[in-house]
């Protein structure tokens, strides 16, 4: 059986390499990260992703925007956000697509709460 596919979008690469490391240690998973919501796109259309941890504050592309285009183009099922903005809300139209408080983190989140979400949301575990 093929393993999920996740992305990590985060314009700061520090982030993306610990949280690649992170979950790769749990060879659940396969990997991949990009630096702006045009990569990500552009990596999800070669191949796309059971789930993505989103950053909201990128370069060009915000992350609402990148997960409007994403679910748009079907080439990504489930979204988490890990942001740096601690006044951040899930506005009403992450909500229509899908995304909860729940799945919001706040930098410096737990790499294991990210873990967990990650499970329960592509129903791996029942955390």
């Amino acid at each position: 059986m093929a393993l999920p596919h996740i992305l990590l979008l985060d314009d700061e690469e520090r982030i993306r390499d610990l949280l690649t490391q992170y979950l790769e240690d749990f060879e659940e998973f396969t990997i991949r990260s990009a630096h702006s919501g045009e990569q990500a796109l552009e990596l999800l259309a070669g191949e796309p992703a059971d789930l993505a941890v989103v950053d909201m504050r990128l370069p060009g592309m915000s992350g609402t925007q990148f997960i409007r285009e994403a679910t748009a183009r079907g080439i990504c099922r489930h979204f988490l956000v890990h942001t740096g903005s601690v006044d951040m809300v899930i506005s009403p139209e992450l909500k229509e697509l899908g995304l909860t408080k729940r799945d919001m983190f706040f930098k410096p989140a737990g790499a294991d709460a990210i873990l967990a979400r990650i499970r329960e949301r592509l129903g791996q575990g029942d955390a």
